[in-house]
């Protein structure tokens, strides 16, 4: 299809807390791709194109001619339509992040045959640490979410994203990205993520002074704003250590210590 934003968009996921944001502002930084705060409405999305094919396809089908290509189609056009401004306003080929997106991959593939796909992989002991320390309120309760006080909770929420990035590993339009490579070899990084995606040195420089050009005021949803405000360290690989007790540690070694030794984290 003809899109709105030019070429296919790429969509960035990964767990919360897994270096989406700090992706989302490299790539941004490279004014060749804008990515702006993260959306929200794409796994929405997703996930209603998801309950319409296993619902109602076939009756989409025999009464209104809709088999489930037309109705991927119609996804992408809403999508491309949401996504449009941003690119208007900019001409650059748009990304969007938000980290929900990974658990719809699969879907986004059929949506977007064409999109690259980039999920973000961290060592779920520091994903658990980091999201023990955030606020985050249930909006419709207004109750702390499970995932900021239940390690297990947490756990949980990252192994359903280690399940969805190893679906999608035969995927060539697909790319994983360690989040310890990315803050700890930046450059390299960038540059094998970039090349695959067709963008230039100089869009590689500008990535790597992401600082420089991120506004922290966008994205307020984003809880690590701040922090990636500042340049690329390394000081949260490893906080697990110091930041989970016995008990936790425990907790999470229950639910993803399997997932954890596959991925090489332990």
């Amino acid at each position: 299809m003809q899109y709105a934003v030019g070429k296919s968009p790429i969509f960035i996921g990964g767990s919360p807390r897994s270096g989406t944001t700090l992706l989302r502002a490299m790539v941004n930084a490279s004014r060749n791709i804008v990515c702006g705060p993260e959306m929200r409405v794409i796994p929405a999305l997703c996930h209603l194109a998801e309950q319409i094919d296993t619902g109602q396809a076939e009756i989409l089908e025999q009464g209104y001619g809709l088999d489930r290509q037309a109705m991927n189609d119609r996804f992408a056009r809403a999508i491309d339509t949401l996504l449009a401004p941003l690119h208007a306003r900019s001409g650059a080929r748009v990304a969007e992040k938000t980290p929900a997106n990974i658990l719809h991959f699969a879907r986004l593939r059929r949506i977007f045959p064409d999109s690259p796909l980039i999920g973000l992989v961290r060592d779920g002991r520091d994903v658990v640490a980091s999201l023990l320390s955030m606020d985050w309120t249930d909006g419709q309760t207004g109750q702390p979410m499970a995932i900021t006080r239940d390690a297990e909770a947490a756990a949980r929420l990252w192994c359903a994203s280690i399940d969805a990035d190893r679906r999608m590993r035969s995927d060539a339009q697909y790319f994983e990205l360690r989040y310890e490579a990315l803050v700890g070899d930046p450059a390299a990084t960038i540059d094998q993520l970039f090349d695959a995606l067709g963008e230039s040195d100089e869009a590689k420089a500008r990535a790597l002074d992401h600082a420089r050009h991120f506004d922290r005021t966008a994205g307020t949803a984003e809880s690590s704003a701040e922090r990636v405000a500042r340049p690329i360290d390394r000081q949260a690989i490893g906080r697990w250590q110091r930041d989970l007790d016995g008990t936790q540690r425990e907790a999470v070694m229950r639910i993803a210590g399997q997932h954890l030794a596959d991925l090489g984290y332990a």
